[in-house]
C-alpha cells in the first residue's frame, strides 16, 4: 500500500515542480517583455527628442534666410531707387523708339498667338 502512495506523492512533486518551474519561466519572460519595451520607449524618446531638435532647428534657420532674404531685397530697391543715372548713360530717344516698337511686334505675335497680350512694362 506505501508503494502507490510513494508514486503519487512522487507523481504530485514532479508535477507541482513543473509547475513551479513553468511559472518562474512566466515570470521571466514578462521580466524580459517589459524590459524591452523599456528600451524600445527609452529609444523612442531619445529619437522623437532628436527629430524635434533638428526640425526646430531647420525652422530658425529658415525664418533667419526669409529674413535676410527680405532686409536684402528692401536693400536692392534701396539702392536702385535711389541711383541717379547720369545722362551720358541714359538710352537715346532712337533706341528707346526701336525697343518700344520691338515690345510691340512681341506684343502682337502673342496676342495672334495665344489670344492675349503680355502685361505692360512697369
Amino acid at each position: 500500500m506505501t508503494f502507490p502512495l510513494m508514486g503519487y506523492i512522487g507523481g504530485g512533486a514532479l508535477l507541482a515542480g513543473a509547475l513551479a518551474g513553468w511559472t518562474v519561466r512566466d515570470w521571466k519572460a514578462d521580466s524580459d517583455e517589459a524590459e524591452a519595451e523599456r528600451k524600445a520607449f527609452t529609444q523612442y524618446t531619445a529619437m522623437t527628442e532628436a527629430l524635434a531638435d533638428a526640425s526646430l532647428s531647420y525652422e530658425v534657420l529658415a525664418q533667419n534666410i526669409r529674413t535676410s532674404e527680405r532686409k536684402d531685397r528692401e536693400t536692392i530697391r534701396e539702392i536702385y531707387r535711389d541711383k541717379i543715372i547720369p545722362a551720358e548713360c541714359a538710352v537715346p530717344a532712337d533706341a528707346v523708339s526701336l525697343l518700344d516698337n520691338a515690345i510691340e511686334r512681341a506684343n502682337a505675335a502673342t496676342s495672334r498667338q495665344f489670344g492675349g497680350t503680355l502685361p505692360d512694362a512697369p
